[in-house]
């Protein structure tokens, strides 16, 4: 995603709930002379500007009037979405603020290391459970069959108590795989599966070189 593109998609998607009509239209015109143009600042006179801003947006197919914009100015620089710096003979100087620059505004993104990773339970917790089915592509890991919100289970490869709820220990699974397998070692399960032809000469190898690398923790779910 290119520069813009994330700047607008913020905006979209957590700034604009945040302002009225008149403040969106406002926000993005002053964006578009300042930052789409390459400056930090613009001076603007909203008498005539106004009328490029929004036909409608106060009474239908009217330009919203030079008193509403400078309540509006007011009201974008009290949430922090741009900055006055001064009136001037041609208009206001005004300077946009980013999505980006605006505290409390877009969601922190927590960076989990490895560690944090492996205290998580992705057995009990339905979120992280969710996580899993993704990581597995909706597909049981022992047989291939594609799994769905009603045909699948979350299981442990070494079962409990010896084995935890890491996302090294515990695969999406069908519910004929879950029950077959029981105890038994997942390598040994999967060996039976194919002398059974259940897994096909290709995928047999596929599959069984899987639990070293779930165990390794290769196989990370990906995190929100």
């Amino acid at each position: 995603m290119d520069e813009f593109a994330q700047i607008f998609a913020q905006f979209q998607d957590h700034l604009a709930p945040r302002l009225d009509m008149y403040e969106q239209a406002i926000y993005l015109y002053i964006f578009r002379h300042t930052l789409v143009d390459g400056k930090t600042d613009v001076v603007i006179g909203f008498k005539s500007a106004r009328k490029k801003l929004a036909f409608g947006v106060g009474k239908a197919g009217t330009a919203p009037s030079e008193h509403s914009i400078y309540e509006k100015l007011r009201s974008l620089e009290a949430k922090g979405c741009i900055k006055i710096l001064g009136s001037e003979h041609s208009g206001t100087r005004l300077k946009v603020i980013l999505p980006s620059e605006m505290p409390n505004l877009l969601p922190v993104v927590q960076s989990i290391s490895l560690a944090n990773l492996d205290e998580l339970d992705f057995f009990s917790v339905p979120e992280n459970r969710k996580l899993i089915l993704e990581r597995e592509k909706w597909e049981c890991f022992y047989c291939l069959t594609k799994l769905d919100e009603n045909n699948h289970v979350i299981e442990h490869v070494v079962s409990r108590p010896e084995g935890s709820n890491s996302y090294r220990n515990v695969v999406a699974a069908c519910r004929r795989c879950n029950n077959r397998k029981g105890a038994t070692a997942a390598d040994d399960f999967m060996r039976a599966l194919y002398r059974e032809g259940i897994l096909s000469g290709e995928e047999f190898p596929v599959r069984l070189s899987l639990i070293p690398r779930l165990i390794g923790g290769e196989l990370k779910p990906v995190l929100g």
